[in-house]
């Protein structure tokens, strides 16, 4: 199976049993869509809130939670759990101190709005974009080398410069992209790291969500790719 070669687990090795445990059935799993099951099985958060249960004290609750797989060091797989939270920006995170101005950008527009050194796991420093969550609130890092900026974006030959900014984390404003009904719209883009795509925002002729998907595929190519 094609899916199961080209991502870091498959599915042989998702944790079905675990995830009986915490409520959620097999069948939830296997009717994910394709793009969706693509990023599950390479380690990342499920788009969609499961309903899993946790035990609090002694009392069992039934919470909404995103879910993602997780390779351990003796080559099992385990599932991660990441329910809603309070939103909070710490005053430190991954060795980086946020300023006041910092800390106002992620709360206010759930974006940094520009890329930020960070030091991951394994000690090594790399950059990265940050955002929040809208569905959990959790503070999401994705490395810049991730996202590579297109060329064109729904038929508009981005400049030097609105490829710089989009590099850099900074919003962009795209006028003249054509729209599903071959009709043309303006928006404001962004690199967003809790999608791990280009969101698109304050548009006109098109619906948000299906922005955000013709915006996925056009990254799809680049994705894992270094931004210049």
């Amino acid at each position: 199976m094609e899916q199961q070669q080209s991502t870091r687990m498959s599915m042989d090795q998702v944790p079905f049993d675990k995830l009986e445990k915490v409520g959620i059935k097999a069948d939830l799993i296997k009717q994910m869509e394709k793009q969706e099951m693509t990023d599950f099985l390479n380690g990342f958060r499920s788009d969609k809130l499961y309903t899993v249960k946790a035990q609090i004290g002694n009392e069992e609750y039934k919470i909404p939670a995103k879910i993602r797989l997780q390779s351990k060091e003796d080559g099992s797989v385990d599932i991660r759990i990441h329910p809603i939270q309070r939103l909070n920006v710490p005053d430190e995170y991954m060795g980086h101190k946020f300023t006041k101005e910092e800390k106002g950008a992620l709360l206010n527009d759930r974006n940094l709005g520009k890329t930020v050194e960070l030091t991951g796991r394994d000690g090594k420093k790399d950059n990265y974009y940050l955002a929040i969550d809208p569905k959990t609130n959790e503070l999401i890092p994705l490395r810049t080398k991730m996202i590579q900026v297109p060329e064109k974006i729904k038929g508009v030959t981005l400049s030097s410069e609105q490829k710089e900014k989009l590099a850099s984390g900074q919003k962009v404003v795209v006028d003249g992209m054509m729209g599903k009904n071959e009709k043309k719209f303006s928006a404001t883009l962004q690199v967003d790291a809790a999608g791990r795509n280009i969101s698109f925002s304050q548009f006109k002729q098109e619906k948000s969500e299906d922005l955000k998907t013709d915006a996925k595929q056009s990254e799809k190519q680049g994705a894992r790719q270094k931004v210049h």
